[in-house]
């Protein structure tokens, strides 16, 4: 049997100083036989690879997060696919819909979740302890992955064994959503026991699964299913859990806010991608917001921002006043002129201001009796922004979840989150809210293509990618989602 060196970056797994070995590893469809799973560092490794792949998923996150919503708009350079998405023209062949990076998360995952149980009895040093708290970060990383589809395809392949050899059976059928919403919770429930308050260094910490990223992650999921006790839970397991915490806004004189993504893994920060340009380990963010300027805030959101000057969120912090790109990404220090020296900026996907508003969404859905404190929690966020006048609230359900959603679209800029926050409240109880999606994003669209968008986005299907044609191919049993059914010939 053939033996072939693999180089595997474990940038969010082991030391630094540990990070660039060569692993003896076997071709993928052998590592199911015993020459592979021998020992705990042939584990790590293969959890190791599902971080580096996670990492990979960077720009499809930006976009299916943002392309969509109205908080970003597109600036100089545009890939014609990115605008394809943005005037929600979509084809079966656009680039940006594959989803194959998420499912070889998924697959090493499920090599850990099957095969590291086995390596106790063969690796003395690998300890049952360890062997599940490294199921725990598997379990994690396939909930995110799942979390990512479901709610850009609504209906995936659930996949829950890992393809090992050529001689399984590859072709599957979708799952439907609710099963897959109950297969990542199912998941997060399985991590959270094992997991870890925290890692013995401080970018592991922030770069690793933690108690605190799966309660961020099931809090997220929760609100999509609806279960707001259970999201509430997990917030407050969060902000009483003494690890993590919400940053003050103005110190000295300098823009505290602003080190959340200047430095990274702040205290702030529950789960990021980790990038280190001595390591070779880089992203295109300055490509993305700078040098090639393919996105800048949107005019939506510079109006919000005008709303309250004093916002130390907004230009100078946020954006740059003048050309509006994302200076939160380009920037090395806080409110001033000078531009980040290397494209290594941390991706953020959950922190403590996170935990706040998604508590307050949770407890508008419960009821008129909870509206004050949700507001206290928004107000909170204004607060720690340098805005001095609390939010007077308002009397509809609706009204404060635009409250709500408001100060999110503001903290969150290109953070990937604005178009799941409009689905997310458009599709409760049923679609009741389909029109805020529909007014939220023609509030972002320029020129004479409103009424075009409004009549697509009118069909609830619209609101979900299409399958790319590859996967269709590869896969005889996948079936189109229906708005696209008549582009799949």
């Amino acid at each position: 049997m053939k033996r072939i060196w693999i180089y595997v970056l474990i940038i969010a797994l082991v030391p630094l100083s540990a990070c660039e070995k060569w692993l003896d590893t076997l071709p993928e469809n052998e590592q199911v036989s015993d020459l592979y799973w021998q020992d705990g560092e042939e584990v790590e490794a293969v959890l190791g690879a599902a971080y580096v792949r996670l990492r990979e998923t960077l720009q499809t996150q930006l976009i299916w997060g943002e392309a969509r919503g109205n908080g970003l708009a597109l600036g100089g350079f545009v890939f014609v696919d990115v605008l394809r998405m943005k005037q929600f023209d979509l084809t079966p062949s656009n680039e940006f819909v594959k989803w194959g990076k998420y499912y070889e998360i998924i697959n090493l995952a499920n090599m850990v979740i099957k095969y590291a149980p086995d390596v106790v009895e063969r690796d003395p040093s690998f300890s049952e302890p360890v062997m599940h708290s490294f199921l725990s970060e598997a379990y994690y990383l396939r909930a995110l992955s799942y979390f990512f589809l479901v709610r850009n395809f609504r209906e995936v392949p659930l996949i829950l064994e890992p393809y090992m050899s050529d001689e399984q059976e590859f072709e599957v059928e979708k799952s439907a959503e609710g099963d897959i919403y109950l297969q990542i919770v199912a998941d997060l429930q399985a991590a959270i026991p094992a997991s870890k308050e925290t890692w013995p260094t401080e970018w592991e910490s922030k770069g690793r699964a933690t108690k605190w990223s799966i309660h961020a992650l099931l809090a997220d999921v929760s609100l999509w299913t609806e279960q707001y006790d259970q999201a509430i839970a997990s917030c407050d397991a969060i902000l009483e859990s003494g690890w993590i915490g919400l940053l003050d806004g103005m110190v000295n004189n300098q823009n505290q806010w602003f080190t959340i993504f200047s430095e990274g893994n702040t205290n702030e920060s529950i789960f990021e991608l980790q990038f280190d340009f001595a390591q070779s380990q880089t992203n295109d963010l300055i490509s993305w917001f700078g040098s090639n300027y393919q996105w800048v805030i949107s005019p939506v959101l510079v109006e919000q921002f005008g709303f309250a000057p004093e916002d130390i969120r907004g230009a100078g912090a946020t954006y740059t006043a003048g050309d509006l790109r994302l200076w939160k990404y380009l920037g090395a220090e806080a409110n001033t002129t000078i531009p980040r020296p290397e494209n290594d900026q941390n991706w953020i996907l959950y922190r403590m201001a996170d935990i706040y508003l998604m508590k307050a969404e949770a407890l508008v859905m419960k009821g008129e009796a909870w509206y004050g404190e949700a507001l206290d929690l928004v107000n909170r966020i204004r607060q720690r922004a340098g805005i001095s006048a609390p939010l007077p609230g308002a009397s509809t359900e609706l009204e404060m979840l635009d409250l709500v959603l408001n100060e999110r679209a503001k903290e969150f800029v290109g953070e990937a989150k604005r178009w799941y926050d409009i689905l997310r409240v458009a599709k409760r109880n049923q679609y009741e809210y389909k029109e805020y999606l529909i007014t939220q994003v023609l509030v972002g669209v320029q020129g004479g293509s409103a009424p075009v968008i409004r009549s697509k986005l009118l069909n609830e299907n619209s609101h979900y990618l299409p399958i790319h044609f590859d996967e269709l191919k590869a896969n005889r049993l996948l079936t189109q989602n229906p708005y696209y059914d008549n582009l799949s010939q």
